[in-house]
């Protein structure tokens, strides 16, 4: 089958999909960053890349609902080509008070709301972005089905996949830091800042200065605003390679975001080994049923009384819930299992 996977960037997750889907299809990609100013020209330059080649196009599949999926959209229908949109988490949400989501933006959401409208089927990567209250920080309705109430289009679900790069017994022999923490997201301004909960562990941390907390992700532009407590230690983006040794030296992960879709680094660092502290948002509460803790409410006081219960485990405990979410990430969220599921539906819209 040929396959055009179209995204507004070049991410990991993307590039591993096209890897995956070419196994078995013959796959195409345009990956071309969309921002404001360059988003009048990336609308020409997307029609004339299209219009030579769609005849040979069976399917399109496009990562996240804006801009960049309206004339995917628009084709799809004018010549009867099947187009699947991944929706992945800001393009189903909006929250004006930190101006965050895709959703809050006018322009935006109309873009969004005409792609999804006219596409073959929805793709989300959980059920949270389609319909979805959240009771940890505002009980705001989220989700596609509340904004975009009248869309019919088809919705299936597909989980984010993963390939563990560790084994059981690495994971066994691995010596953790006592009483370590990590999170690892990508924050290069102040909105991402609030909306990862880094502003809620830097205020728990200082309340335990014998744990030590690891952040990895944060822009030099935004540290130096920050007030660092001496047990904190931050660090920019890193290789995944370093990233795989700071996984292997700490207890737990920390993930208290405000809004997720499937958040990759959770399910890395739970491959690592690592105890999952999480907020009850997105796919979050899925990926860690029955596995490490849940911080019911945004607050520093919540997520503190979370930490001090991280804190009381046993050694036997940390180690059976270090297994539990290496092995939930195995058994439950292979890679190989979402491109299965992607190619089923694609073949199931084939004739339709």
């Amino acid at each position: 089958m040929n396959i055009l996977y179209i995204s507004s960037g070049n991410p990991t997750f993307v590039r591993k999909d096209i890897l995956l889907l070419s196994k078995q299809n013959n796959v195409k990609s345009l990956l071309s960053p969309w921002n404001t100013v360059n988003t009048p020209i990336n609308f020409i330059r997307q029609f004339i890349y299209l219009i030579p080649r769609l005849k040979k196009i069976d399917v399109i599949i496009v990562m996240f609902a804006g801009y960049w999926s309206v004339i995917p959209a628009l084709f799809g229908k004018i010549f009867n080509k099947k187009v699947f949109i991944i929706l992945g988490g800001t393009d189903c949400v909006s929250y004006p008070e930190f101006n965050y989501g895709s959703l809050r933006k006018p322009l935006l959401k109309s873009a969004i709301y005409y792609s999804i409208k006219n596409a073959t089927c929805l793709l989300p990567v959980h059920e949270s972005l389609i319909d979805f209250t959240n009771s940890y920080y505002d009980n705001s309705k989220q989700g596609i089905k509340n904004h975009f109430k009248s869309i019919k289009t088809d919705i299936k679900t597909v989980y984010n996949g993963y390939n563990p790069r560790v084994s059981l017994d690495t994971i066994e022999k691995s010596i953790r830091k006592p009483n370590s923490f990590i999170t690892v997201a990508l924050v290069n301004s102040k909105i991402r800042l609030i909306l990862k909960g880094i502003d809620l562990i830097l205020d728990s941390a200082r309340e335990f200065p014998n744990a030590s907390f690891t952040i990895i992700g944060i822009a030099e532009t935004i540290k130096s605003q920050l007030e660092i407590p001496s047990n904190v230690i931050i660090h920019p983006p890193m290789s995944s390679e370093l990233l795989a040794e700071k996984y292997l030296q700490s207890e737990f992960v920390i993930q208290p975001s405000i809004s997720e879709g499937f958040p990759n680094a959770l399910c890395e660092a739970m491959s690592f080994g690592c105890i999952p502290i999480v907020s009850p948002v997105g796919a979050m509460p899925t990926i860690t049923e029955n596995i490490g803790f849940t911080v019911k409410n945004r607050s520093t006081e919540e997520l503190s009384s979370v930490i001090k219960n991280a804190l009381n485990l046993t050694n036997d405990e940390k180690v059976n819930l270090r297994f539990l979410s290496h092995s939930k990430i195995v058994n439950n969220f292979s890679e190989n299992e979402r491109i299965s599921k992607l190619e089923q539906i694609i073949e199931e819209y084939k004739y339709k």
